[in-house]
């Protein structure tokens, strides 16, 4: 059974537009499968008729996410709500002789769920014109045969990036099992506005803005075209996504060891996810030279940036305009782990560079440049852009620190879900996701989305620093 929501949504809400941050540069959905344990409260507060309900009051209450993208004469582009547009959320059930039991037994790996039908075709995200009409939500709801139930949502992460998405699946969880919930914070209708008037209005031109390095933009080429050169050529069903565990503990002892190395000055200080980070480039860098998958060199090491903390916007709200801060790694900091403590300096110092005038420049010389290709008549200007990371030819390796998303908190009157499960099709490019809650309900782990060539993997497993702090939880 598929509903289609869009008769049940107001017919006034706030619109927004998307192209003053680096947001429209992610144009793919984001999938996601959260797991519930048999309860007799699945039958009663996950039923269809009540997840519609809780639905439709949710999307009464943030109903700005679930517009549609709008693309205009100048080729400009705005997120603009209407209850009419073909962008709306979409919710399914459907039930399977699958059961919690055996799922669990397979670690709720991804590809068993896709072999029963739980999940739904992802579409490949692209803004395209007016006459595009996926869905900016989608929800697929698997009732299983011992009482447990999954849900599949999926997203586009243009209009949601994954704080967004997780946390209107809790709201919409908090509507359904009864709770007079206001809208969370991470869901308001948050300005990420950055230029100035003045920059606004200024000449469209680029020669006021100086060329971030970790953006590049090509006119000269068509998407497909840019697409095909900036990733590396490998055979067919050579590339594995796997998911890694990495306790809160070992993470700890970790950051303790950086500390206690001598290797940071007077004042100097690392993060977490930096130390993460270092641990995340040293391993992934080896196992790739290991198996020859790239030649022995230097490589490109990148933390993704939340730019709103320097910029001091609002670290909650809607949007999450990101960059990919980088710093350059010898072949000696990553081949030896005794330079991890290094590495993870060198991160922090990177991270540190990517102050709000710097910032300020790259969202300038992004607004502009897109501007002046849209004046030019460049088709769909928005798909000429591109993080210069996450070209696969390159010898990049990087991490995107999601570890606080509120993955585990939809909470439907069944229970809070025990196992979430998502994968991340780009190689080298490594998503962390907070795992499940302990019995405390603290996470004491973290999960880590890494897709590498085979062989790749392959090194990756046998490499002693990897294998000593992560577990597999499972492949694809």
């Amino acid at each position: 059974m598929r509903i289609d929501m869009g008769e049940q949504l107001p017919t006034e809400a706030v619109s927004r537009h998307i192209t003053n941050d680096t947001q429209f540069m992610f144009q793919f959905y984001k999938p996601c499968f959260q797991f519930y344990a048999p309860s007799p409260n699945i039958d009663t507060h996950m039923s269809p008729h009540r997840l519609q309900q809780s639905l439709i009051a949710a999307l009464h209450s943030c109903p700005l996410l679930l517009g549609r993208f709008v693309v205009h004469t100048d080729h400009t582009v705005s997120h603009s709500y209407d209850p009419r547009h073909p962008n709306l959320p979409t919710l399914e059930f459907q039930s399977t002789e699958l059961t919690f039991s055996e799922l669990k037994s397979q670690a709720f790996a991804y590809s068993v769920c896709q072999r029963h039908n739980m999940d739904l075709d992802i579409p490949d995200g692209a803004i395209r014109g007016s006459n595009d009409e996926q869905p900016m939500l989608m929800v697929k709801v698997t009732y299983l045969r011992d009482g447990g139930a999954a849900v599949f949502a999926m997203t586009n992460h243009v209009a949601f990036d994954g704080n967004a998405m997780f946390s209107f699946l809790a709201y919409w969880a908090q509507c359904n099992a009864g709770h007079g919930v206001e809208l969370p914070v991470d869901l308001q209708p948050v300005s990420n506005k950055i230029l100035t008037d003045a920059d606004q209005t200024s000449d469209t031109s680029t020669d006021t803005a100086q060329s971030p390095a970790e953006i590049s933009v090509d006119a000269t080429r068509s998407p497909a075209e840019i697409a095909t050169t900036i990733t590396r050529a490998v055979s067919r069903g050579t590339m594995v996504p796997c998911v890694y565990s990495i306790s809160t503990q070992d993470l700890r002892k970790l950051k303790q060891r950086v500390e206690a190395s001598g290797e940071l000055q007077e004042g100097e200080w690392v993060s977490t996810n930096n130390v993460l980070t270092a641990l995340v480039a040293q391993c992934v860098a080896r196992a790739n030279m290991r198996a020859h998958v790239y030649e022995h060199g230097p490589w490109t090491v990148f933390q993704a940036l939340d730019m709103r903390k320097p910029l001091g916007l609002p670290l909650r709200g809607l949007g999450s305009p990101i960059i990919l801060a980088e710093c350059n790694a010898s072949a000696d900091h990553v081949l030896h782990p005794d330079r991890l403590p290094a590495l993870a300096r060198s991160v922090r110092m990177s991270v540190d560079t990517y102050t709000p005038e710097y910032l300020r420049n790259a969202m300038h010389w992004m607004h502009t440049t897109y501007a002046g290709l849209a004046r030019n008549g460049v088709d769909e200007p928005w798909r000429h852009f591109w993080f210069s990371a996450l070209n696969t030819n390159r010898r990049c390796v990087g991490v995107s620190c999601m570890n606080r998303i509120p993955i585990y908190d939809a909470d439907f009157g069944a229970g809070r879900p025990v196992m979430a499960r998502s994968f991340n099709p780009r190689p080298n490019y490594v998503i962390v996701f907070p795992g499940p809650p302990g019995e405390t309900n603290a996470y004491d782990s973290l999960h880590l989305y890494v897709t590498l060539e085979r062989s790749a993997m392959d090194a990756l497993r046998a490499d002693p620093e990897w294998s000593r702090v992560c577990t597999l939880v499972s492949e694809f």
